[in-house]
């Protein structure tokens, strides 16, 4: 008798939703804040799921990653010195290091997440760079240590339970203080077919300790509508300062860029 297969279903919207079959179980447990899972799919490799959402799989999170870490690295002033607030699974960590930095500080608060991250993710041996500091803390109190950063990157979950607070208006102000002149922010914030009441906000916000605000979207398949939105803050003016590795995937220009900003123009009305 086959053996019935197991099944992963996301509700994304009453009635819809992502649907993956569970071909193995790497890990299943739950940590201090969340549920975690890890299983593998024959189509999309390694799944990485929080709390019932998925949060990457090995064949499109190249997508996500460098649409959120890319943009802001070709446009800071400088890029020696990063804050990477949550990202514990390591991808957004590997697109960092294609910079050359001098030091990544990941604020992860959940330790569980970088050690399953490390056991059974591909992008969790880019955590083990000697140029990467793995702080277990909450990004929210990080930004208040009064270090100051070429660059901050937000890799948070949606704004509910411990990702909440990097939503309001107090942690958005603190990300302009923890910047140097120059300094740039980018974070991720939800689809905009889905979460477009939440962004607007974020984007009012960020635009009172702003000089430039950009939206953009990019498309992450196995994301809630397969469409993802960003959001670029700069300190100054938004200018090119440099082109994006050669050895991207997705991210391959200052033009790619531009197309996502136009896109995120076409869509987002602020």
């Amino acid at each position: 008798m086959e053996k019935p297969k197991l099944e992963f279903k996301e509700e994304h919207r009453a009635g819809s939703g992502l649907y993956i079959r569970v071909d193995e179980i790497l890990f299943s447990g739950r940590s201090e804040f969340q549920d975690i899972l890890i299983f593998r799919n024959e189509h999309w490799g390694v799944v990485f799921v929080l709390d019932g959402l998925v949060m990457m799989t090995e064949r499109d999170e190249y997508f996500y990653h460098e649409a959120l870490v890319h943009p802001a690295m070709m446009v800071t002033k400088h890029t020696r010195e990063v804050l990477l607030i949550g990202g514990g699974d390591g991808g957004s960590v590997r697109e960092l290091l294609k910079y050359s930095p001098r030091e990544v500080v990941v604020a992860e608060i959940d330790e569980k997440v970088v050690e399953v991250s490390r056991r059974f993710l591909s992008t969790g041996r880019f955590l083990n760079d000697p140029r990467v500091k793995v702080e277990i803390t909450d990004g929210a109190k990080k930004v208040k240590e009064k270090r100051l950063y070429d660059v901050i990157i937000v890799d948070s979950t949606d704004p509910v339970g411990p990702a909440k607070v990097l939503f309001e208006e107090e942690f958005l102000k603190d990300l302009a203080n923890s910047l140097k002149e120059g300094g740039v922010v980018g974070m991720q914030v939800g689809s905009p077919l889905l979460y477009d009441e939440q962004i607007k906000k974020t984007y009012e916000v960020l635009k009172h300790f702003f000089r430039d605000v950009i939206f953009y979207v990019s498309f992450t398949p196995t994301y809630p509508s397969g469409m993802w939105g960003f959001l670029l803050a700069t300190k100054n003016a938004f200018s090119w300062r440099r082109d994006p590795p050669a050895s991207n995937r997705y991210i391959l220009s200052r033009r790619t860029v531009s197309a996502l900003i136009d896109l995120g123009n076409s869509m987002f009305k602020p």
